[in-house]
């Protein structure tokens, strides 16, 4: 068992000098937020691109700097790149869960190795990218500044093998997906949708999937 944790801890070593972010753990420490989707340790899944599956870790999902945190017997340490995706179990009596993956096209500063939320399944897939951004605030005179971490979710599709981000209004995201127009104009009316929350992606899409022939 020592042998296996000391692999994974070296494996996670190498994954994390391969994956650096833009935000430092440095700049992190000194702002105030959670860089964190969930601030406890949780049960989860870990699939490697082996075809491994390892179910003994807690985890934790890093927004600010994309990359999942693994605990074992009292250590924690970054996931090593070969993982593939993973699972996180919200409730323990339910199992609500949500799942993350990787090796989708890259698109602007994200790569392959860009873990992604999976939405929507089909012929269609929604993805939300969980992410972390800096806002300096002005403090009091002679207080100097002071840095937050804010949240920044981004929705992208995937679509015949290509990924595209999709705007935060309704009328910039129906011309993302040119089926059927008319129909999906109609369902974003009678829905409300406002494309300023998750659960109206989630609802698009899912209806986009239907009327994809």
């Amino acid at each position: 068992m020592k042998y296996f944790l000391w692999c994974l801890l070296l494996m996670a070593q190498q994954g994390w000098a391969q994956n650096s972010e833009s935000i430092s753990d440095a700049q992190i420490a000194n702002a105030s937020g959670n860089p964190y989707l969930f601030k406890d340790w949780m049960d989860g899944v870990v699939y490697f691109k082996s075809g491994r599956v390892v179910k003994q870790f807690k985890l934790k999902f890093d927004c600010a700097r994309n990359r999942l945190m693994l605990q074992f017997e009292g250590a924690a340490f970054a996931a090593e790149s070969q993982v593939k995706g993973f699972v996180i179990y919200t409730a323990k009596k339910n199992k609500d869960s949500v799942s993350f993956t990787k090796g989708f096209p890259p698109i602007e500063k994200n790569t392959e190795d860009t873990y992604y939320q999976v939405l929507v399944s089909g012929k269609v897939t929604l993805l939300q990218l969980h992410g972390r951004v800096l806002v300096e605030e002005k403090q009091l005179v002679n207080s100097g500044n002071h840095t937050r971490l804010e949240e920044e979710d981004l929705f992208y599709v995937l679509i015949d093998g290509n990924i595209t981000l999709l705007p935060n209004d309704k009328q910039e995201v129906l011309k993302k997906l040119p089926t059927q127009p008319a129909a999906l104009q109609e369902f974003v009316a009678k829905e409300s949708l406002r494309m300023d929350k998750a659960a109206d992606y989630v609802k698009i899409i899912t209806k986009y999937n239907e009327l994809v022939p």
